[in-house]
């Protein structure tokens, strides 16, 4: 009876550690939650850190965040072969719908959090009235000084990479 007792007590003990740890992890996860992720500033493109693939690269690209609370502002300038164009697009961090125009054309974006990573998936039509599909992904430095976007743009003719490194410019 003794032992039968002991037994007891010792697989409510095993219960109590795994939820203690289980909850131990869900808080430490809590304390990297991605609302703490703020992309804001103004980011200008480090060209030989980055890869455009069959993608002509840019000669200059700088990106404008402004980010305040759920809502994430880009105003993007991007210089290619001298002509210079601008874009101007909204996410929204806490996953809603956002609807911008991309390169002349109807989009639809939607997030979600990976880590501490902000993927963005795009939906559009391209100039050939094609599906395309893109999956973004925003992640900072520890420091806070570097952007990386990783893209995986999906089309009906086949697939891509880029990436693109920015760097934070200081405060004017």
């Amino acid at each position: 009876m003794i032992e039968a007792r002991g037994l007891k007590e010792m697989k409510l003990f095993i219960r109590y550690i795994a939820v203690v740890l289980v909850v131990g992890m869900l808080a430490g996860a809590q304390q990297q939650t991605p609302q703490n992720t703020n992309f804001s500033g103004r980011w200008r493109m480090v060209k030989d850190q980055s890869n455009f693939g069959s993608f002509n690269t840019p000669d200059m690209v700088v990106l404008v965040v402004d980010q305040h609370g759920a809502a994430m502002n880009v105003h993007i300038v991007e210089t290619v072969g001298g002509k210079t164009h601008f874009s101007d697009v909204v996410y929204y961090t806490d996953g809603r719908v956002a609807n911008n125009i991309i390169n002349g054309h109807d989009a639809e974006s939607r997030t979600f959090w990976d880590g501490t990573a902000l993927m963005v998936r795009t939906y559009e039509k391209n100039s050939k009235n094609q599906d395309v599909m893109m999956l973004d992904r925003w992640q900072l430095s520890p420091d806070g000084q570097t952007l990386t976007m990783t893209s995986h743009i999906t089309t009906e003719t086949g697939e891509a990479d880029i990436k693109m490194v920015c760097v934070k410019e200081k405060a004017r």
